[in-house]
């Protein structure tokens, strides 16, 4: 008995005139980077224009990178609506990686142009979006949605990582995509970690090069902070550009202190400086 095509699984799980979505992540096993997560939204009218596309859609580990970079331009030009949403290492280290994927997932969702009615959800753990949630453990090779959306997810995320080997060159981010081969282990024992790494991770807290100094000019620099958007600046263009060479308990200390001062600053100062 042949597989049933994951269009065809939707459509059999999906009440006649809803509007659906799936909702997938990746990276989530990465070293560094962000992980992303992406919803489609699939309705009758989508199914009948471009069935013969959706038909192709699998789930994006199955599928060549040139074939799946095609297909996420596809789905982005025919889907009725669709979202992606990123949590960076800075989130996933203070929040864990499986709070960052559900406020990632929450987020893409929240994106959407068009409300679905409901949504199928990959893995076994439902994001809490608010709106009814099917959960699909392997969803992303049982439903077109997700598998949609596990498309759209991996071309956003392996794009963004070929960008941060220009960024941060050495790494082989384009090669591995933040994930821990042989190459980027060895990488990271030249080289250290990139403010882009996720150091809450094992492999990389031990292949740290960490810097005391670093540590006490950053709480120097917080302390001398005078405002809300000095604030977001020093996130930005001190705490961000340091963050592989610091200790995951620094950052901790840090981001403590940084809401003591934030509290201290926006009372007259207007809107929350964001978090640390």
């Amino acid at each position: 008995m042949s597989p049933v095509n994951p269009l065809d699984w939707d459509l059999g799980n999906v009440p006649p005139g809803v509007a659906w979505g799936g909702v997938d992540e990746a990276g989530r096993g990465a070293w560094a980077g962000p992980v992303v997560a992406a919803c489609a939204v699939l309705d009758a009218e989508t199914v009948r224009k471009w069935g013969h596309v959706l038909r192709s859609v699998r789930d994006s580990k199955k599928l060549k990178p040139e074939r799946r970079e095609v297909l996420a331009a596809e789905l982005k030009a025919l889907l009725p609506a669709y979202g992606i949403a990123e949590m960076d290492p800075m989130a996933i280290d203070r929040e864990n990686i499986l709070e960052a994927t559900m406020m990632a997932m929450r987020q893409a969702v929240a994106e959407l142009s068009l409300r679905p009615r409901m949504l199928f959800i990959d893995g076994d753990k439902g994001p809490r979006t608010g709106l009814p949630e099917r959960l699909v453990v392997d969803g992303d090779a049982l439903s077109c949605a997700v598998g949609a959306a596990s498309i759209l997810a991996k071309a956003h995320r392996d794009a963004l990582m070929v960008r941060m080997e220009a960024a941060h060159p050495g790494y082989g981010f384009d090669r591995h995509k933040g994930y821990g081969t042989a190459l980027h282990q060895e990488r990271l024992r030249d080289l250290g970690a990139s403010s882009i790494h996720r150091i809450s991770y094992a492999p990389v807290a031990g292949l740290q090069r960490v810097d005391e100094d670093l540590r006490e000019a950053l709480h120097q620099s917080l302390a001398r902070c005078a405002s809300v958007d000095e604030l977001r600046a020093w996130v930005e263009l001190e705490l961000r550009p340091a963050y592989g060479r610091l200790k995951l308990v620094w950052v901790e200390t840090l981001r403590r202190r940084y809401a003591d001062r934030l509290a201290l600053l926006a009372g007259g100062d207007g809107p929350s400086g964001g978090e640390a």
